[in-house]
């Protein structure tokens, strides 16, 4: 653990340094993100076995990997152009967004009539996830998506008339998150906010700590209400060593290229695709993954699990140089004080942050391709502008 320790810091320096000595750019969060998991490991107390071989060496493939992607696309240049989002497509989806509220509304008047012997609040998880005779998953519907996309459409452009209509759709966002329940989409709402903020200079170093604090806070609520249980300090303890911990000790469970089908987890979408149209007999695999139980409980491995189970330590090192070529070049484009990519920086910053935890990008790209196409629809009728090198 060490040594990983060292080439994390190795490469967090390196990237601060050659990203302009930004503590958002890709190459510190990456890095930044790993090493707070290792030292907690390090740090807190814990049964759990020591750091097996398997997570040391996958950790620091994908770390390097990563890093030096988006350290090799952020040394290139790009077209000075970008485009602009039109004001009356932003108009047009505020006003459709605040049409899609009572389906909101629906859902959780469903979720809490349901038949499920929980409380409220376990009702409203358990229906977003498809159960309790609520009709379909809550996950990722495309009024929610468009709710996320005009609400960073609006932050982006905050001044005096668009704060308003930022929190408005802020507000609308955050309901979502209760509504289901969810600690990934609450989550996902705060980081976006903090990166887009952080960027055009609103906010600061300090309110980014600030802000990061009182989300932890916020989340660790959330799952306590969620379980009907009090939030003192051993329980606290508990959901650290659940959502932290135990993911490393789990990853050391899972054997390389051990999947049934080739590349069933990493291309979800091929299976799920071609299953849902006749042409493959192959069920797509279930986006929450199977629990362990030796030696802990959980269905959390990190992100290196779709690519170590499916191609073992060559696919971890092949997905983290695809991922960090692909971050590298939006996080250049926002550099260039780009908006469309400013966004989309923001919006990948949780799965960069969520990597200790679970993998995102490639388990959930039907939901991020909904997305990229309702932001891209108002800088298609936009105009350009000359940005920065």
């Amino acid at each position: 653990m060490i040594v990983d320790i060292l080439i994390l810091i190795a490469l967090m320096a390196a990237g601060y340094l050659l990203s302009k000595r930004d503590i958002l750019s890709p190459a510190v969060l990456v890095t930044a993100v790993w090493l707070a998991a290792f030292v907690c490991f390090l740090v807190l107390p814990h049964a759990l076995p020591p750091m097996g071989t398997k997570t040391l060496i996958g950790v620091g493939l994908w770390s390097i990997g990563m890093v030096f992607g988006t350290l090799l696309t952020q040394s290139f240049s790009y077209s000075k152009r970008s485009m602009q989002a039109d004001g009356r497509i932003r108009e047009v989806y505020f006003w459709v967004s605040i049409a899609c509220v009572p389906l909101l509304i629906i859902f959780v008047c469903q979720a809490l009539g349901s038949n499920l012997t929980a409380s409220p609040a376990m009702r409203l998880r358990m229906a977003a996830l498809g159960k309790g005779k609520v009709d379909g998953s809550m996950y990722s519907p495309v009024y929610y998506v468009l709710w996320l996309a005009t609400y960073l459409l609006y932050l982006y452009k905050a001044d005096k008339s668009n704060w308003g209509r930022a929190l408005v759709m802020g507000v609308l966002v955050l309901a979502f998150g209760i509504a289901t329940m969810s600690k990934t989409l609450v989550l996902n709402l705060g980081v976006m906010t903090m990166v887009v903020l952080y960027h055009k200079r609103v906010i600061r170093f300090r309110h980014l700590l600030t802000g990061g604090a009182l989300l932890i806070v916020g989340l660790l609520t959330l799952h306590a209400v969620r379980q009907t249980k009090n939030l003192d300090g051993e329980y606290t303890a508990f959901l650290v060593e659940q959502y932290v911990l135990r993911n490393f000790t789990a990853f050391d469970t899972v054997e390389p290229c051990s999947s049934a089908h080739w590349g069933e987890n990493v291309f979800r979408i091929f299976y799920a695709v071609t299953y849902k149209l006749g042409i493959c007999t192959v069920e797509p695999i279930e986006v929450v993954l199977p629990w362990v139980t030796k030696p802990v409980v959980t269905n959390t491995y990190t992100c290196l699990y779709p690519f170590f189970k499916d191609f073992g330590y060559g696919g971890i090192t092949v997905f983290a140089l695809i991922s960090g070529l692909l971050i590298g070049w939006v996080y250049k484009r926002r550099e260039q004080k780009d908006e469309f990519f400013t966004i989309l920086y923001a919006y990948f910053s949780t799965m960069i942050i969520m990597e200790f935890d679970s993998e995102i990008f490639f388990t959930n790209i039907a939901g991020i391709i909904k997305f990229i196409i309702i932001l891209s629809l108002p800088f298609l009728f936009g105009g350009y502008k000359q940005t920065a090198e």
